[in-house]
């Protein structure tokens, strides 16, 4: 209800949105069709002047429909998508490139080379880290919730800071499951438009009925502000990718219940987002069809 409430204080203060008339007549046409509440024609900007085939996109109805098809998504699957630990561990083993996995927990029980250890109390859970780093090389590590989503909980820990780090994240790391992963570096060109996150090509892949596995469509993510992910959920914005040249095209969003902010450029360096060519694009999409063939749901993204 609350995040309800944010889809209209956006809309109300929205200076690129479409005559009343033209609002209600959309809106009384948005309903009849897709058989919902108009909630939808406001969560996905239809109100605004750039928008002409309201028609053509999914009401989260028909969104969760394709989520819940027993056709399309199998609940198993998805269970191995979901479980960032049992996802980390399956691509390793089908040496599909990602994040190595350095560690990971399960409140108290810590592990690392293949041993369990005891962790009670942040002195321990400092020394503990202080031994990933020295195997591993690394003054930093990035830590994920094993079952979290929106890149809510996530933490990167810095070998400089991590006596005052524990201190804040202890009580999340002893309630909680996490994997720790190293933290990678970013193409220097993707750097350049915002460095404090890993910023992310979102990928949806279809497998057709001849089990062919196809590229639906993709767009890319920014962190803003300070944050260290670039997750929408968290106040990162998206932008459409052309599959064709593998470049940035249009404007960038964010989620309405984030303030709906549009942006032609990056707010924090101000760099041009339109037209900018994603290194390496169709290399990701032959990684992203790879890791499907060993995920099969017949959707995902």
């Amino acid at each position: 209800m609350i995040s309800r409430l944010k889809h209209f204080s956006v809309f109300f203060s929205d200076e690129d949105k479409k005559n009343w008339f033209t609002i209600i007549k959309e809106i009384i046409q948005f309903s009849s069709y897709k058989k919902v509440l108009p909630t939808d024609y406001f969560r996905k900007y239809l109100y605004r002047k750039g928008v002409t085939d309201i028609k053509s996109y999914l009401s989260f109805k028909e969104f969760n429909n394709i989520l819940l098809s027993k056709k399309l998504v199998f609940p198993v699957i998805t269970t191995l998508l979901e479980n960032k630990l049992i996802f980390s561990i399956m691509c390793e083993q089908y040496k599909i490139t990602t994040p190595k996995l350095l560690g990971y927990n399960h409140k108290n029980s810590f592990f690392l080379n293949k041993k369990n250890s005891l962790v009670s109390n942040k002195k321990e859970l400092v020394n503990f880290f202080q031994k990933i780093f020295a195997a591993n090389k690394t003054h930093t590590i990035f830590l994920k919730p094993i079952d979290g989503i929106s890149g809510k909980g996530c933490i990167l820990l810095k070998q400089e800071t991590i006596n005052n780090q524990i201190d804040e994240c202890a009580h999340a790391l002893f309630n909680n499951s996490y994997i720790h992963q190293e933290y990678i570096n970013q193409h220097h060109k993707i750097n350049s438009i915002y460095s404090s996150s890993i910023n992310t090509i979102r990928i949806v892949t279809y497998i057709n009925k001849l089990n062919e596995i196809h590229v639906l469509s993709s767009f890319m993510r920014f962190g803003v502000g300070d944050k260290i992910t670039d997750n929408t959920g968290s106040g990162g914005f998206f932008i459409s990718v052309n599959h064709d040249t593998g470049t940035l095209e249009g404007v960038a969003r964010q989620e309405i219940t984030k303030g709906g902010k549009t942006f032609t450029k990056h707010p924090n360096t101000n760099i041009e987002l339109e037209g900018f060519i994603i290194p390496y694009y169709k290399e990701s999409c032959e990684l992203v069809k790879l890791a499907t063939s060993y995920f099969p749901n017949r959707i995902i993204g």
